[in-house]
């Protein structure tokens, strides 16, 4: 189980979702989960998903830039 920050009865399924999302060596830190909170709680779901979903993309980008040799082949 996560280590919750104080979560909304009403925002925990999202909560949940959103932190399904996150790689799992990032997934247990206290300041990232109180992160996602406070944007879900300000922003909402889908603002938070687009914003994950984003730096993954960022992440990847850079490090495909950094290490070409280990880009699929396909």
């Amino acid at each position: 189980m996560l280590n919750k920050p104080d979560t909304p009865k009403n925002l925990r399924e999202a909560f949940n979702r959103l932190m399904g999302l996150i790689p799992v060596p990032y997934r247990y830190e206290k300041n990232i989960q109180k992160t996602i909170l406070i944007y879900l709680k300000v922003e909402g779901e889908e603002f938070v998903r687009n914003g994950i979903e984003r730096t993954r993309e960022l992440f990847t980008e850079k490090y495909q830039k950094r290490f070409p040799e280990n880009r699929d082949k396909t």
